[in-house]
């Protein structure tokens, strides 16, 4: 189910068995992602990541991920749901706040690991924007969001001083594909194509794909485009030359499918969530 875009920060502590998504997604906002318990994989695109508690997934609106439990023992975990328009109300010359989410390339350096004080004070402001949620008292907002900026500064610092955790990547071949996938997709992309260029058998490509990432190749290729499309309209490109830059090639199929993966028509998208600071994500 596609989440309406709304101003509004959103965040809850959950405990579950279950993969909450079971397929590669997007978002429409950033995401900070906090296992306290159990363990869990988490992908993001060509890399994945063994959590375990105090691992903290920070995840832009870019980023095509999923989280997979792999032991099928319940979970816990805390998410705080950022939307891009929050960071645009608070600029400083010393730190910019977008920066664990945007200042990486695509996909990698997702994770940090919270030392147990470090994890007591995530928590403990997240109790606070929590509280501050429910009063309906004058100032409450401003309470929240101040809360919620603490918080950011407090994640912008570790990230900044953090070495990068062990990456585990896929076999080379499905590496390969994945990489050629993002660097042609304004290129006609082919099941037929990918194995002429691969030397390899279509149905052999799509087993050793779906058998890795748990998804299709034209599922990820989607995907992809959709994520490429999101970047050129926040950057200032018009709907017509998104279309094609991000592999589309047919406008009516663009905007059909844009929509339905984002809610939004890609005009809309643009208005509501066009980077006004022209950050470009590497």
């Amino acid at each position: 189910m596609i989440k309406e875009y709304s101003d509004e920060i959103s965040f809850n502590i959950l405990t579950s068995k279950q993969s909450y998504v079971n397929d590669f997604h997007l978002h429409n906002f950033y995401e900070l992602f906090l296992l306290l318990d159990g363990e869990l994989d988490f992908c993001v695109q060509q890399t994945f990541y063994h959590l375990t508690p105090g691992s903290l997934m920070m995840i832009n609106d870019l980023e095509l991920h999923k989280a997979i439990n792999r032991k099928e023992t319940p979970y816990k975990r805390i998410y705080i749901h950022i939307p891009p328009s929050f960071f645009n109300k608070y600029i400083a010359d010393d730190m910019d706040l977008s920066a664990c989410f945007t200042a990486r390339n695509i996909g990698e350096q997702n994770m940090i690991h919270l030392k147990d004080k470090q994890i007591s004070y995530f928590v403990k402001q997240f109790n606070q924007i929590t509280e501050n949620k429910k009063n309906l008292q004058l100032g409450s907002k401003i309470l929240l969001e101040t809360y919620l900026i603490q918080l950011l500064v407090f994640v912008n610092n570790i990230f900044n001083l953090s070495t990068p955790h062990f990456m585990f990547q896929y076999t080379p071949t499905v590496q390969d594909i994945m990489n050629y996938m993002e660097g042609h997709l304004t290129d006609t992309i082919t099941l037929d194509s990918l194995a002429q260029i691969f030397s390899l058998s279509k149905y052999y490509i799509c087993h050793i794909f779906k058998a890795e990432t748990g998804t299709t190749i034209i599922n990820y290729l989607l995907l992809l485009r959709i994520s490429r499309a999101k970047q050129l309209l926040c950057d200032g490109k018009n709907v017509t030359e998104t279309c094609y830059l991000s592999g589309f090639g047919n406008y009516s199929n663009f905007i059909t499918t844009f929509k339905k993966h984002t809610g939004y028509t890609p005009k809309k998208y643009s208005t509501l969530f066009g980077r006004q600071d022209n950050t470009t994500l590497t």
